[in-house]
């Protein structure tokens, strides 16, 4: 089962698309937050059939295709729940994109439009690039996205990460990418101003139906992959974020602790849902993002956080055909400081709460007819706020045997 849902979840090549992030115009490299991407010229096929499943709406079918027309791409999907009782079971997903000028152009439109188990929304993103002359120096993008998102049935949310409210966004971000031998420095940010808006409680009728408040959403990263000899690799990143308004942020809106919060997981059907088949509970997945401390739950999220991780691979198979193109051990160190919104301080009284995890893993990087993604097998053998772990043993300490897989590099 295991073997088939990896290769059903890197055939998505393109299909998810964060929706706090840029647009994949945004990082013309291949970004490392792709599940999978495709590394042959050969166009996707135009027409394909997706199943999966989640505890609102049981089974899932649906089909999803990528018709092309000249410089426009798109992507549609369709999809019905079968769960006798579950409303809202027929879902639609579409997006564009289209450079205005062709190909050669440097400036990129795309629009998504979405109406998802339980979620409904848009965004409109434009992003102007500059790509490095000769292929030498830095490649820069810098756009602004308008995201609306709404909740509309609460019976596919996961309580623990979704508020029952919207947020209107508008900001600008920025991707570059620096690449000098096989050293490669990334860095991006996005500053978003926003509205979120959710149902007055009591409703009174002579009254506001909703309630809004104002915020401002910030964050940034830079992370740095380098070759520190023939087969092992260090690896760092620093991530910083923040979010200011009159009162706790809703929880789709929280700075993420662990990894990617719901926004970004919104297009991806195997995570965006209630019990959906990657984010079951005896199921430790990791999806990359935010502070990513790893080794803790996927529910922390609070006003601020600041993480650093730090990693050292050591490459032991590399092929340059097959289906495993490469192998390598992983040793992982996550450190982070968060409000106390996400984690209370310990001892209390104090305005900060620190984190730290740590352990070893397997990294593989597989390809098969074109589509290429990486493989995370991990054991985070250490978490100092151990009752907060991802994969929680019975009788568990500081140090404990963990596992979690992602099928996404950690950054």
């Amino acid at each position: 089962m295991l073997p088939l849902l990896l290769l059903l979840v890197a055939s998505r090549a393109g299909g998810a698309w964060p929706m706090s992030a840029p647009p994949q115009t945004l990082d013309s490299a291949g970004g490392p937050d792709s599940v999978a991407r495709l590394t042959s010229a050969r166009p996707p096929r135009p027409l394909m059939p997706a199943l999966w499943s989640n505890d609102y709406g049981g089974v899932t079918v649906g089909l999803r295709g990528r018709p092309t027309s000249g410089d426009v791409e798109r992507l549609l999907v369709a999809s019905a729940a079968t769960r006798g009782g579950a409303t809202s079971s027929i879902s639609l997903f579409g997006r564009w994109g289209n450079p205005l000028a062709g190909r050669a152009s440097r400036v990129a439109t795309s629009v998504a439009v979405w109406s998802v188990e339980g979620r409904t929304g848009a965004v409109i993103a434009l992003d102007h690039s500059s790509p490095p002359s000769g292929g030498v120096g830095a490649d820069r993008h810098i756009g602004v996205a308008a995201l609306w998102m709404a909740t509309t049935n609460l019976g596919y949310l996961d309580h623990r990460l979704w508020d029952d409210a919207g947020s209107i966004e508008i900001g600008p971000r920025i991707s570059t990418v620096v690449r000098h031998g096989e050293t490669v420095l990334r860095a991006k940010g996005a500053v978003t101003l926003g509205l979120v808006y959710r149902h007055a409680t009591p409703p009174v009728a002579s009254e506001r139906r909703y309630h809004y408040q104002g915020f401002n959403r910030t964050t940034g990263e830079v992370s740095v992959r380098t070759p520190v000899g023939r087969a092992t690799t260090f690896g760092a990143r620093v991530f910083a974020g923040a979010y200011l308004g009159p009162s706790n942020p809703v929880r789709q809106r929280r700075i993420a602790v662990a990894g990617a919060d719901p926004y970004e997981t919104i297009a991806d059907p195997f995570l965006r849902s209630r019990g959906a088949l990657l984010v079951r509970p005896d199921f430790h997945y990791h999806a990359p993002g935010g502070a990513n401390l790893r080794g803790f739950r996927n529910d922390l999220g609070g006003r601020w956080a600041v993480g650093v991780n730090l990693e050292l691979m050591r490459a032991v198979v590399r092929h340059d055909t097959g289906f495993l193109r490469e192998a390598a051990l992983e040793a992982f160190v996550d450190l982070g400081v968060v409000d106390t919104l996400a984690v209370p301080s310990s001892p209390p009284g104090r305005w900060y709460t620190t984190l730290y995890d740590g352990g070893l893993g397997i990294v593989t990087r597989h390809e098969v007819k074109g589509v290429e993604w990486t493989m995370r097998f991990e054991l985070p053998l250490a978490v100092n706020r151990w009752n907060l772990a991802a994969d929680y043993p019975a009788n568990s300490t500081r140090f404990a045997l963990r596992w979690q897989v992602s099928l996404a590099p950690s950054f």
